[in-house]
């Protein structure tokens, strides 16, 4: 789904009620594009969510200790960060480059977006190591050890 590489434009109608017809106009406004692009970009990651959840529970069923379905959206959940904040955590995170568990106290990375919404994503040192010496978004440990 995330794939849109070449995709032909569609027109899609739908009714919807005013409060929801008020909160779209709200947040188009807020991020200053046009309402069909945040009617899009709503649809594209409700969609891949429900594919990531379905794919998370297919593992699961398998008998997987732990999906790994989320690396599609994590991957696109760091795309959009435009830089890292460095803070010390008051409550325990985990890195979104490495699944590593992240502690209060611990210094971390936060990812700044321009779209607010979403889960904080957090980065731990290794990662962001690891970013610098990259010049580019994080790898998982998994695509560096393969280098």
């Amino acid at each position: 789904m995330a794939n849109h590489g070449h995709r032909r434009e569609r027109w899609l109608h739908a009714r919807i009620s005013e409060d929801l017809d008020e909160a779209l106009r709200r947040e188009a406004r807020r991020l200053r594009t046009p309402v069909s692009l945040v009617v899009r970009n709503v649809l594209e990651t409700a969609l891949d969510l429900v594919e990531d959840l379905v794919e998370d529970g297919m593992q699961i069923a398998r008998g997987d200790q732990r999906p790994r379905g989320g690396r599609r959206r994590r991957r696109s959940a760091l795309d959009a960060v435009y830089g890292w904040q460095e803070m010390i955590l008051n409550r325990a995170a985990e890195c979104a480059g490495c699944d590593a568990a992240l502690a209060a106290g611990d210094s971390a990375h936060r990812g700044l977006r321009d779209r607010t919404g979403g889960a904080a994503l957090f980065l731990c040192r290794r990662c962001l190591d690891r970013l610098r010496r990259n010049g580019r978004r994080t790898n998982s440990p998994q695509q560096e050890d393969r280098r």
